[in-house]
């Protein structure tokens, strides 16, 4: 049974809206050692930090981890979101209708090792394999290590506590998933980046990317407008329509009556659950992009960059910058 419990949280995951060119899609990781899952939950946690690394190139759309889980929790079967680690197939049908992803994870914590004394010391090693979805073949195995010393002593936590990443296993899973991810990015022909404008100040505008993202003095971006539209099942009488979801939203498309919302769903196993309308939804969001203006590069700092807004158009934050080739 599935209970929405943060709306809140729930709400701007549906509104980000996803526009790179490649989008993943991370699976529950098995254990070398059934221990490391029981004390440090890594199953669940080295898939959102890996997440977190993928985010940070700023090249890839990567689902949210959290977001999977919950709306498995309401697919039109009653299993649990494991069935996803060896089920590939499984996973694949559910998230190509349901994320429209290029490629899914999997993985492997092969060593999570803390020795403690004096001074925490970790050794992690994890395997990731990417996988194409449609064909179910891994494309390529990225292996990495990380290890790092903490001077001191930490409580232990687990993988998806804030304060994990504070903890020696915590910042040697981060050198290694960092490394894994840029590998990733690498092996896909370095998408390009993308960021969003964050400010605005008479003609220049502050982008989310710098130093730490290799932009340079002369690099140009486009910016674009992103609008999301809502596209739903309709029954066969109503009239196909479409709108913006900023307007009062009309739904269209494929009239398909066992595609519709049902607030409550059972099986033959009498089983029944719940499915929060707004994740039922979220499969059918569309994004139309819409070229606004370039800008060139003027200031650069290591987490942010400033662009000479020389057009005489409107340009708002939260609009989404594009590098050119």
């Amino acid at each position: 049974m599935f209970f929405l419990k943060n709306k809140f949280i729930l709400l701007l995951l549906i509104c980000s809206i996803p526009i790179y060119p490649i989008t993943i899609t991370i699976l529950p990781f098995s254990s070398a050692d059934p221990l490391w899952t029981e004390e440090y939950k890594v199953d669940d946690g080295i898939p959102r930090v890996l997440e977190d690394s993928l985010v940070n190139t700023k090249m890839l759309d990567v689902t949210d981890y959290d977001l999977l889980i919950s709306y498995f929790a309401s697919y039109d079967i009653v299993a649990s979101y494991k069935t996803l680690q060896t089920n590939l197939q499984l996973a694949s049908d559910f998230i190509k209708e349901t994320f429209n992803s290029d490629y899914i994870i999997t993985g492997e914590i092969l060593n999570f090792n803390l020795k403690k004394g004096g001074k925490d010391i970790a050794d992690v090693e994890f395997k990731i394999n990417l996988i194409d979805i449609n064909s179910l073949k891994t494309v390529k195995s990225f292996t990495d290590i990380g290890t790092y010393t903490l001077p001191n002593n930490s409580p232990v936590y687990s993988v998806g506590d804030t304060l994990f990443t504070e903890t020696a296993l915590g910042s040697a899973s981060l050198i290694a998933l960092n490394k894994i991810a840029n590998n990733i990015t690498a092996f896909l022909g370095n998408p390009p980046l993308m960021g969003i404008v964050t400010r605005i100040e008479d003609n220049k505008l502050y982008i989310n990317l710098g130093k730490k993202n290799n932009i340079k003095n002369g690099d140009e971006f486009n910016i674009y407008k992103i609008d999301k539209i809502l596209e739903l099942p309709i029954d066969n009488n109503e009239e196909n329509k479409s709108t913006n979801i900023s307007n009062s939203p009309k739904t269209f498309i494929t009239p398909n009556n066992s595609k519709a919302y049902k607030s409550v769903r059972t099986n033959e196993k009498g089983d029944v659950w719940y499915t929060s309308e707004t994740l039922y939804k979220y499969r059918y969001y569309k994004n139309v992009e819409k070229f606004v203006a370039s800008a060139k590069v003027i200031e650069i700092y290591d987490n942010y960059a400033i662009l000479e807004n020389k057009a005489n158009i409107k340009i708002e934050p939260m609009m989404i910058v594009k590098i050119k080739d």
